[in-house]
């Protein structure tokens, strides 16, 4: 009898072992948790768009042209205001913002230039320093000096304006 009493209690030893390791964490008796499996667990995906940088050219900054008018037409090409560029950006924006059918679309005051759209073009306003003097112009998408239509119709309401 001594005999299977301690095999009895061998067998209750052997099966609150077996409990207690069953019990203690092992994945193998788990199910995964609810926050393994939730959307916010996924990795950050970002969007295709933000990957690559901005390939316009309308913030690129052009050439100064010789600023001159066009005399065919007597269409400003560009025109000079006798103040600091930083200032005469500032007022050139003021002064976008009063003028009917204006739509500045980018700001850049590092580049002093605006992308506008007006009268169903987009150009850049750019100003440029030179000495105590700045030139202010318009340029095309295509970064060429636009002297015409609605970009020297601006210029020459900007003109007015800012001299």
């Amino acid at each position: 009898m001594k005999a299977l009493k301690l095999s009895g209690r061998a067998l209750i030893v052997g099966v609150v072992l077996v409990a207690v390791v069953a019990g203690s964490g092992c994945s193998w008796f788990r199910k995964k948790s609810d926050y393994q499996s939730s959307p916010e667990n996924r990795p950050l995906e970002v969007p295709p768009d933000l990957n690559a940088p901005r390939t316009s050219d309308t913030m690129r900054i052009p050439a100064v042209g010789n600023g001159a008018t066009n005399s065919a037409s007597g269409a400003l090409g560009s025109f000079q205001v006798a103040d600091t560029a930083e200032s005469t950006w500032r007022r050139v924006g003021l002064a976008l913002a009063r003028i009917n059918g204006v739509t500045v679309n980018n700001r850049a005051e590092a580049l002093r230039s605006f992308e506008v759209a007006y009268a169903g073009q987009t150009f850049l306003v750019s100003m440029q320093a030179a000495g105590n003097m700045t030139t202010v112009a318009a340029y095309g998408v295509d970064g060429q000096p636009l002297s015409s239509g609605p970009a020297a119709e601006l210029l020459g309401q900007l003109s007015v304006r800012l001299n």
